[in-house]
């Protein structure tokens, strides 16, 4: 599917202008720096996190080693499973959050960011209430 139909798609879903998501995206896109970012992915976690409504932030780096190690000195993953990454753009990652309600929040890492084990990288945060704010003044305009 190409940008310009993914994005028309997410402008349909949240009920705004194509030009309205356009701006969006440009907007994140610009702060962020980069088009496409790296999660780190786990077996683990998806549905007890969806059960037990815990909140969740999801991490995005801008490489695939930042984001393994990231993992690496989390402990994230097991020993058994070789450690998967996935690469999004900054739309899917929005769209993510979006249909997730778990998802409260993501962060974009910085590049420099090499935070201690148990801490969460510095970076750009979008917040998940605020973006759908943002969508609900874009739907009214």
């Amino acid at each position: 599917m190409s940008a310009d139909t993914q994005l028309a798609a997410f402008a349909a879903e949240y009920e705004i202008t194509l030009e309205a998501a356009r701006t969006l995206l440009e907007e994140l896109r610009a702060q962020a720096g980069v088009e496409r970012f790296y999660v780190f992915w786990t077996m683990g976690g998806g549905a007890g996190a969806r059960a037990s409504g815990r909140t969740r932030t999801l991490l995005a780096f801008r490489t695939p080693d930042a984001a393994l190690t990231f993992a690496q000195r989390n402990g994230l993953g097991s020993l058994n499973e070789q450690p998967r990454l996935r690469r999004f753009t900054l739309l899917q990652l929005l769209q993510a959050m979006l249909r997730e309600p778990a998802i409260s929040a993501l962060i974009l890492a910085a590049d420099d960011d090499s935070p201690p084990a148990g801490q969460l990288p510095r970076g750009q945060r979008i917040e998940r209430a605020e973006l759908l704010r943002r969508l609900a003044r874009e739907e009214g305009a």
